[in-house]
């Protein structure tokens, strides 16, 4: 069996070995669980199907379960007993049960190792505590992956520990929605969990259930599986439970010879995968013949491959690109888990890994070389840690990421968030067009100012927190929420086309006018619409000027309506935007300068008024003076007014030379987007002139 083959053996190691066995024993035992799990699957006497599980190694994990805590073991049996009921009353196919079955059965194994004060705490957890429950999925995943457990089960278990609905995490990048078993294993453990006397609470009645439940219905929960599992009940679908326990299906088993040392072996196992998830950003094992036996998700989200399985691929650069200090990519020979096979010695190094937008991130590597009880090199270990790693405990970091990623007053997903989910979106597009097409709808509440006038800042507050309120609970679970700013609001719709969008936005729209307020009961408010769908040759502020073209549209025509703007509605003019009448500034300044001087000006005021150079020539310097916002109609406060200024020396250089007593520095700005009218325009570009005119030692 599995759990005998692990368990303890002899150690003679000498020399080379007894300097890193402390260091590689865990390395050692997981390497040897591999083994064995691959050799399990070998003598099967059955060709196993491609989600199958080794019935040896699905034993054996259930009799540590088993061992560890009988109650935990329970509940998972019940857990699949219900997940079954739900599957069938929902028609699957005989695979697909089997596989929700076995995820249900296995969902809670990475609670093996968690240490008896905090697995069976009475109270609430520290944070500390917390940060540590919270690995019990990690930890799950790498064992089974360990284990040769499929990646389509593995993958079920990791969803149902997600939230349902994005707009409870909107850290999760924008993409599928969960997949139906995910979601349908999360409610069955919720409800069994909810139904069973629990050391901190008693357990719920039916009716309290029922109501919990519903009351996270399309939150936490998919609402159609939780009426699903409500139906099963009522249609005596928990009868199937009540056996459970009265008999246990492991009676006996761990009565067995050696039975109780393997499970310790096993359990220090986990304890072992619970540090290095604690102590590193990611780590992988590979083989002495360059195969991943494990990596785990945290270094496949390093190399940006989080979804994908690795197990038995060779480790190369092409899999997993890693480079020098600077950004020069290694070749495979260079790579620091092959320098170690070479060298047969731990070391520590610095890399740097290519990210989305031309970015890099750099790891501190350390790798550790594996010797098996002969001496013989048998793989290498390497972990990996962020440069910049908060170092924070996990469940608070993430609980504060939680919050900024959050508008104050109304919940949803602020500014920042927004854009960076939209970047992340356009790039998914960009890598495939057809799987990661995604729409934009922008809404405005109508006449907002004339609501906060009329009826006091406290209503206005309540009209956006309500609006809010609505967005959330009418979005599907796929599409993302966020507050722009002011009165603004924008929803991302994944996967959705033009007309799909469209269609969500006019129900947006009259969902909102049927809105009530407790602080003004007469009060009735509407909301325009602009609507945009991510087209080829698309960049991402083309696709939201449409989006806010169509809002404006919107707006000239009356108010609560949506319009629909496609590329082909745009009409691009061949003069730049800058060029209209009315929004050009032109003035001059007369200083004590030379070229190289004016440069150098010029930066020292990019710098203290955080400025963007944009161009640097003999004689012309241009900036950005201000912030640009991803739709391009300006902001209400000058920070998010951005405008081009360019400051012309050449005609001075050339009629004087390269030093003169006097120049006439010729300015001209121009704005960047598009300010609501020429007056708004003329004040920006005022500001700009007179904080740039007192950077220099004016003559006029």
């Amino acid at each position: 069996m599995l759990l005998d083959d692990i368990s303890v053996r002899k150690t003679g190691r000498t020399t080379r070995g007894a300097r890193y066995a402390s260091s590689q024993r865990g390395l050692l035992a997981l390497v040897e669980l591999h083994q064995h799990a691959i050799e399990l699957e070998a003598i099967e006497e059955e060709t196993p199907t491609p989600n199958a599980i080794s019935p040896a190694i699905l034993r054996d994990l259930l009799t540590c379960l088993h061992f560890r805590d009988e109650n935990t073991f329970l509940h998972s049996r019940r857990v699949s007993l219900i997940v079954v009921g739900l599957a069938k009353q929902l028609c699957w196919n005989a695979e697909a049960i089997r596989e929700i079955e076995l995820a249900a059965m296995l969902h809670d194994i990475g609670k093996i190792g968690i240490p008896d004060h905090i697995l069976f705490k009475p109270g609430r957890y520290t944070i500390e505590e917390a940060s540590l429950m919270s690995l019990r999925t990690s930890i799950a995943e790498d064992i089974l992956d360990i284990c040769c457990i499929p990646l389509r089960i593995r993958n079920i278990i990791v969803e149902s520990r997600l939230p349902f609905s994005r707009m409870e995490d909107y850290l999760r990048p924008l993409g599928k929605d969960l997949s139906q078993a995910g979601r349908l294993l999360a409610v069955a453990d919720a409800y069994e969990s909810l139904s069973r006397d629990q050391i901190y609470r008693d357990a719920k009645s039916g009716p309290e259930i029922n109501k919990i439940l519903n009351e996270r219905a399309g939150s936490m929960y998919d609402a159609s599986i939780v009426q699903t599992l409500i139906r099963w009940v009522e249609n005596g679908g928990e009868a199937a439970l009540q056996d459970v326990g009265k008999e246990s299906a492991m009676n006996g088993m761990t009565a067995q010879s050696g039975a109780s040392l393997a499970m310790t072996s096993l359990s220090n196992i986990f304890s072992h995968l619970y540090t290095l998830e604690q102590a590193y950003d990611g780590f992988v094992i590979v083989g002495v013949e360059g195969k991943i036996l494990l990596a785990n998700r945290g270094c496949r989200e390093i190399f940006q491959q989080a979804d994908r399985d690795w197990s038995g691929q060779l480790w190369n650069g092409e899999l997993c690109p890693q480079a020098d200090a600077y950004q020069n990519l290694l070749s495979d020979d260079n790579l620091p888990v092959y320098r170690t096979m070479t060298d047969k010695m731990p070391s520590t190094t610095t890399i740097k890994v290519p990210q989305p937008e031309n970015l890099w991130e750099e790891l501190e590597v350390q790798s550790i070389p594996m010797f098996d009880f002969n001496e013989e090199l048998i793989g290498v270990g390497e972990f990996y840690r962020r440069k910049q790693r908060n170092r924070v405990e996990s469940a608070k970091f993430r609980e504060l990421s939680l919050q900024a990623s959050r508008d104050a007053l109304t919940g949803v997903a602020n500014r920042g968030t927004l854009e960076n989910q939209l970047s992340r979106a356009m790039a998914n597009f960009k890598d495939d067009p057809i799987e990661n097409l995604f729409s934009v709808v922008y809404l405005d509440i109508d006449h907002f100012k004339s609501i906060n006038d009329t009826f006091g800042h406290a209503t206005g507050d309540d009209v956006l927190v309500t609006l809010a309120k609505l967005l959330r609970e009418e979005a599907y679970a796929s599409e993302f929420v966020a507050r722009y700013g002011g009165e603004e609001f924008v929803i991302v719709c994944p996967g959705l086309t033009a007309s799909q969008a469209f269609k969500r936005a006019e129900r947006f729209r009259l969902e909102i006018a049927k809105l009530k307020f407790e602080t003004a009961t007469s009060l009735k408010i509407t909301s325009s619409f602009g609507v945009s769908q991510v087209e080829e040759r698309d960049s991402l502020e083309s696709v939201l000027m449409r989006a806010d073209k169509a809002l404006y549209q919107s707006k000239d025509q009356g108010r609560n309506r949506s319009t629909l703007l496609q590329q082909s509605d745009i009409h691009q003019e061949n003069k730049p935007e800058s060029s209209r009448a009315g929004f050009v500034f032109e003035a001059s300044i007369n200083g004590v300068l030379f070229d190289n001087f004016l440069i150098l000006k010029l930066q020292g005021f990019a710098e203290q008024n955080h400025a963007k150079l944009l161009k640097v020539q003999e004689g012309n310097v241009q900036f950005q003076f201000g912030r640009k916002r991803f739709f391009k109609r300006w902001g209400k406060n000058a920070e998010y007014q951005p405008v081009r200024v360019e400051i012309d020396a050449r005609a001075a250089l050339s009629a004087h030379g390269s030093r003169s007593n006097s120049q006439r520095l010729n300015v001209k700005i121009t704005p960047i987007g598009i300010p609501a009218n020429p007056e708004m325009f003329k004040l920006r570009a005022q500001y700009a002139y007179s904080t740039l005119r007192s950077h220099f030692l004016s003559q006029d």
